[in-house]
């Protein structure tokens, strides 16, 4: 019993660094002065944002590995927690797209969308690739005999999506797949983390968590770790080495968006990411509290920090109340009040779940349950 709690701490640990990185990066994005985005400092710290998404994906592919393995022979049959499993991606794709509604009403939804309107609802955002890799892997768990075959044709897979991106990346899909899909393709249309090359991160998290629990079995965690870092700096090597290579088989594409050997160095340096933090022991027992609330709420502090800094169709955010107007010193303190609150929102949603389960349950019905209501009922 120990053993499962530190595996899920490690893991919500490594996921409220990167809950930090998010939120922090998000707020100074929305309220920076756009004279400070044309410096080369600007631009290098913008390249080490572009790292989150990827540490969210593999991550989220290694606790599913992790949940999958340890209820193997209920999630290869489509049981309870299978049909859960659904219902939670699911909710999560309808919660993606909600988010990017362009009027909190069903009646001005129907009669006043425009197609610019339309495209930003279709947008496919990280939510979206989670949900959506996260049923597709489910459907190959069902069509393996053993994990150890699932993680094999997971390789197999991530390595197909990252290297079949760029055929697809200038491609009009909406011809060919249709609207609601064609964002899941490239970023022809307005989206931010089509599946292609996307879903790749968390399909090597997946593997990654597998040979982790191998490895943990064998007693040789320590030595997994260290084959990652190793794993992790021949992928930066392997991606240094394709770049070099004059001739390309592909078709023009975005080098910074869909290039296989910049999916493999991104890998490679989050593979690194998962190491270091892996042999961090010492952390403050405060600090790594708020990490650890902050990794466990991590949907609910994604929406909500959304939500406060971009706006929404309820209410502005600090982008439309404030602007990109601040000078980094203050964009910079204004990130850390956004991180504040959302720490202060996690703390008091786990202590409410923990200690009043079914007043929190009324709680979250009643507030959807309100929500579809004026959806539904607003004129206008």
């Amino acid at each position: 019993m120990q053993q499962t709690s530190q595996r899920v701490e490690f893991l919500d640990l490594l996921r409220g660094i990167a809950v930090v990185i998010m939120v922090m990066g998000h707020s100074i994005d929305a309220v920076l002065s756009a004279a400070v985005r044309s410096s080369d400092l600007f631009r290098a710290y913008d390249s080490l944002r572009g790292f989150t998404a990827p540490i969210f994906l593999l991550i989220a592919g290694f606790s599913f590995a992790v949940a999958t393995e340890r209820k193997w022979d209920q999630y290869h049959v489509a049981g309870p927690l299978f049909w859960r499993r659904v219902g939670r991606m699911m909710l999560l794709l309808a919660l993606g797209y909600l988010l990017h509604l362009p009027f909190f009403s069903l009646n001005k939804l129907v009669h006043a969308t425009q197609p610019g309107d339309l495209s930003r609802m279709l947008q496919v955002d990280v939510l979206h690739c989670l949900a959506v890799t996260t049923l597709l892997l489910q459907a190959l768990v069902m069509t393996s005999p053993t994990p150890r075959v699932f993680a094999g044709r997971t390789a197999v897979l991530a390595a197909a999506v990252a290297l079949v991106a760029p055929f697809f990346w200038n491609v009009d899909m909406v011809s060919v797949a249709s609207a609601p899909l064609a964002p899941f393709f490239n970023q022809r249309e307005a989206t931010i983390f089509p599946f292609f090359p996307y879903a790749a991160f968390f399909m090597a998290g997946t593997v990654a968590g597998h040979w982790y629990l191998s490895a943990r079995a064998a007693g040789q965690e320590q030595r997994y770790f260290t084959r990652l870092a190793v794993a992790g700096m021949a992928a930066v090597l392997g991606a240094a080495v394709i770049d070099r290579i004059p001739a390309s088989l592909y078709p023009p594409h975005d080098y910074w968006k869909a290039s296989p050997d910049l999916i493999l160095l991104r890998l490679g340096i989050v593979l690194a990411y998962v190491t270091i933090f892996s042999y961090v022991r010492n952390i403050p027992s405060f600090l790594k509290d708020q990490l650890v609330s902050l990794g466990r709420a991590s949907l609910l502090v994604y929406v909500v920090h959304l939500m406060v800094v971009y706006g929404s169709v309820l209410e502005p955010g600090l982008m439309q109340r404030i602007g990109q107007t601040l000078p980094p010193p203050a964009a910079i303190v204004a990130a850390l009040g956004v991180l504040a609150a959302m720490t202060l929102l996690a703390r008091g949603w786990s202590y409410v779940r923990t200690h009043h389960t079914v007043p929190s349950r009324l709680v979250q019905a009643g507030l959807a349950t309100a929500l579809v209501y004026m959806f539904l009922t607003r004129p206008y």
